[in-house]
Formats: structure tokens, sequence, C-alpha cells
């Protein structure tokens, strides 16, 4: 049976031509155009330079040339149209991937409670957020690590490479549960913040996931970010953190310390603040002009940084390896990684272990 290499769309995918693809593998521009045209073939070694430089594993590179079974996983997206067939199979493999693991292991998956609604209500938003920060576990302060959070109550988290101007998605199966997709290359408070924007979603607008023709509404949108910001930073919190400043300019030293202690970028503290009536909405508004004006539409200072540990689908696959459910190749395939990577990390992982 005839292999065939989906390589141009991975690359393209990417943002990378065929000089720049050559210089990761170490071969030439000409070698990569007849691996695309099909005139030749990589070795096994190369593909896997070529899975690692894409970002991608070496088996979803690889398609047999028959039908692929339809995917019954049920996405959602912002921008639906800046997502390609190719990077949708990449993130349902993902998907069906990180599900195997934690059924090799009889981990519990689980979805968020739905509560269906198609406008815009402050009032629904900022209380379901209190309802969602009591089925986290969580009370009225900082959520630390928002992802370990949302894994720890069974949602699965996963950081791949999306176009810029997707910040995230999110999909799920009643089997397998909830799992959202955030773009790696995007600031940490940017990530938090997508990953409950997703959650909001998943919890008030389930019926739009899997519709091919869905799209995005600015009340829909309103709702998840109203929600994803109440969940970050509760009432209680703004109001204890800025009473001193009803009403005032707030400093910017106080919004740093805000942002590395509650895990929240500086426009979010301000937005909530007119949100929750500490500020008005238009010195809110003012302000939120004024941090884009100084540090641009992405970029802030502070920065945030994630936490070094390891996330969750690294040590249930570790767990997985060293109970034998599973071969090393699967596990780097999992991963997406080499085989001397998952075994350096695998050895990193039980030193700190005994240690």
């Amino acid at each position: 049976m005839a292999i065939t290499l989906r390589l141009k769309d991975f690359r393209d995918q990417a943002g990378l031509s065929q000089d720049d693809l050559g210089r990761k593998v170490g071969v030439t521009r000409q070698t990569i155009a007849f691996w695309e045209k099909g005139e030749r073939s990589p070795s096994l070694a190369q593909l896997h330079k070529v899975a690692k430089a894409l970002e991608v594993t070496a088996g979803v590179l690889l398609e047999q040339g028959e039908r692929k079974e339809k995917s019954t996983i049920l996405f959602r997206s912002d921008a639906p149209d800046a997502l390609k067939p190719e990077v949708r199979d990449v993130l349902a493999k993902r998907s069906r991937d990180y599900a195997f693991i934690e059924k090799a292991l009889h981990e519990v998956s689980t979805l968020p409670p739905a509560h269906p609604y198609e406008g815009f209500d402050p009032v629904i938003a900022e209380n379901m957020a209190s309802e969602i920060r009591d089925w986290l576990g969580v009370e009225r302060g900082a959520l630390g690590d928002v992802f370990d959070l949302l894994e720890g109550r069974g949602l699965k988290v996963v950081l791949h490479p999306l176009p810029d101007e997707v910040s995230g998605l999110s999909a799920y199966t009643d089997e397998t549960g909830a799992i959202f997709f955030i773009n790696s290359e995007h600031p940490v408070e940017r990530q938090y913040f997508t990953a409950l924007h997703e959650l909001g979603h998943l919890i008030f607008h389930r019926a739009d996931y899997g519709e091919q023709n869905h799209k995005p509404s600015d009340k829909k949108e309103k709702m998840a970010n109203y929600f994803a910001g109440a969940l970050l930073l509760s009432r209680y919190a703004v109001e204890k953190e800025l009473k001193s400043f009803s009403g005032q300019w707030l400093p910017e030293p106080l919004l740093a310390d805000m942002k590395l202690r509650y895990q929240v970028s500086l426009r979010t503290v301000v937005i909530r603040a007119g949100q929750v009536g500490v500020v008005s909405k238009k010195q809110a508004l003012e302000q939120y002009e004024w941090i884009e004006d100084k540090y641009g539409p992405a970029a802030e200072s502070p920065v945030l940084e994630r936490p070094k540990s390891l996330r969750r689908l690294e040590r249930l696959v570790f767990r997985a390896l060293l109970a034998e459910q599973i071969t090393t190749s699967k596990a780097a395939e999992v991963l997406g990684r080499s085989l001397v990577s998952v075994h350096q990390a695998l050895s990193a992982w039980l030193g700190d272990a005994e240690s």
C-alpha cells in the first residue's frame, strides 16, 4: 500500500518555507520538494526530524491512503475558518491519544455542568463563575495554575501551536469528556483566560459543538469572556484588593502585583474593576487602552511563567510506561517526542520522585 507523506499541509500550517524546514531537518529545499511531490520518501530518522520540526507526531504525517474513520469528536472554535481540516485531524488524534491513556489507567474524564444560554447576562455569568469555583473546589482567592486546576477536575488541557489569531478551541465526547486546545505560543495569562473562556462555551453553548456552519456570536463571546474574567478574579477579590482606590486611576504597581498573585493579565484586572463598580466602565476602558498603547495588543509586563512541573498527560504517560501498559514508542507518539526525549524525561521524573 502506498504511503503518502502529508507534509505540505503541515508545513504551511507551521508557517515554514521549504528552505526553513530543510534547515531544521538537515536536507536541501529540493529534497523537501521531492518529498512533498511524492517523488522520494524520507528515511524513518528523517521522518522523525520532520515531525519534531513541525511539532506533530510522525504518525499524523503518514496517511495510509484509506478513507479515515470520521471523528466523533465535537469541536467548537471562535475562528472556525482559521483551522484547516488537517489541523483538526491532528487535534482529534491528540484528543484520542489522551483519552486512550486515561482509559488505560482508569482515570475519570468529565464534562462541566451545562447551563444553556444564548444571550449575554453579566449576573448569570457572575453567578455561574461562583458555582464553577465551587465545582472546581476553590474558594474566592487566586486560582493558581489554571491548567492543573481544570485537569484535577477531569478536564483535559493540551498546549499546541495554532494560527496566531486562534487563542484556543475546545472539543468533547460524552465518553471521553472535554478537552481544551490552547495556543502554545501565547502568553501564560492569555492561555489561562482562553482555557476558562472555552470552559464558558462548554457550559453555556454546548449545542454549538459539532456544528459545521457555526458562526461566532458577539453575545456568546461576551458571555464567555465575562465568565472567564469572573472566574479568574471573583467579585470578592476585586473589591478586597481595589476598594481603597474606588473611583481612582489604578496604579500600575498594584495591577502588576495582582497580575503575579492572581495569574491574570493587567487588562483583566482593570476590566473586572469596571464590571464590579470599583471604577466606572469609562475609566476601565481608558486604562485598558492605556495598557494597549504601552505594551501593544499581546505583551505585558511583568511576564508570567508557568510552573516547571510535569503536565498531567506526561505524568499519566509515565505511569502507564512503568505499569507496562504502553510501549516507549506509544509514549513518544502520544507526547509528540522522540524516544530519546521520553527516556530522558522519564529518568528525570523518577529522579525527582526519589529525591
